[in-house]
């Protein structure tokens, strides 16, 4: 309550609680310097953040290429079996029909 009497005393003396104090000093030279270092580290560890994924995207891409051409050989050789097998199942059907 002594607080409130004192703060309506100073609102009717026409003095303000809080005073702008247009001064620069040291700490909020110090304060602007820390954000700016603040923010261009931030910024600097999104950037090598961004250029890791970039890389790994780039490495993966490779990777799913190697990948797709060792897929295709693969199903090319089991083409070629199946030919194969079709060949030899007509070549012993063949022998059957002709006993």
């Amino acid at each position: 309550m002594i607080y409130f009497k004192k703060m309506e005393s100073s609102i009717d003396k026409g003095n303000r609680l809080v005073k702008f104090d247009s001064t620069i000093n040291l700490g909020h030279v110090l304060t602007f310097v820390g954000f700016i270092l603040t923010g261009f580290g931030a910024w600097s560890s999104i950037d090598r953040r961004l250029t890791v994924l970039e890389e790994s995207r780039r490495v993966q891409a490779q990777i799913d290429q190697n990948q797709d051409e060792r897929v295709n050989q693969a199903m090319g050789q089991i083409k070629e079996s199946l030919v194969d097998i079709r060949r030899n199942i007509e070549k012993v059907s063949d022998r059957l029909d002709k006993k």
